[in-house]
């Protein structure tokens, strides 16, 4: 059996990096190397848990106007609650799936 070693980092999808803003536009974007550096897994973990916090707070907002009366648009503070569930929701499924993926490897007999 031959042992393969892992990279230091691992490498997000381009597509993610863009949406959590982690594109490095000062490298020059011909070089294979800058292509690389687009961010590591953490980052994209990262990026999850400020946007869930960020939603989990704005939901906080909405419902202290709402119990104060300060507010007459319901239907965004309707998607803004909608926008912290599903954001809680899909890191607490991702953390499920690594804390899966932990335990998968810690059990491989080496």
């Amino acid at each position: 059996m031959q042992i393969i070693p892992m990279s230091p980092t691992i490498h997000t999808i381009a597509a993610a990096d863009r949406l959590f803003g982690n594109v490095q536009a000062a490298e020059a974007p011909d070089s294979t190397e800058a292509s690389l550096k687009t961010g590591t897994f953490l980052d994209a973990l990262t990026g999850l848990w400020d946007q869930a916090y960020e939603a989990q707070a704005q939901k906080s907002e909405d419902m202290m106007n709402i119990m104060l009366g300060d507010t007459d648009n319901l239907e965004e503070i309707q998607m803004n609650i909608a926008k912290a569930e599903i954001s809680t929701e899909l890191l607490v499924n991702i953390k499920n799936a690594v804390v899966d993926a932990y335990n998968e490897i810690m059990r491989m007999s080496i």
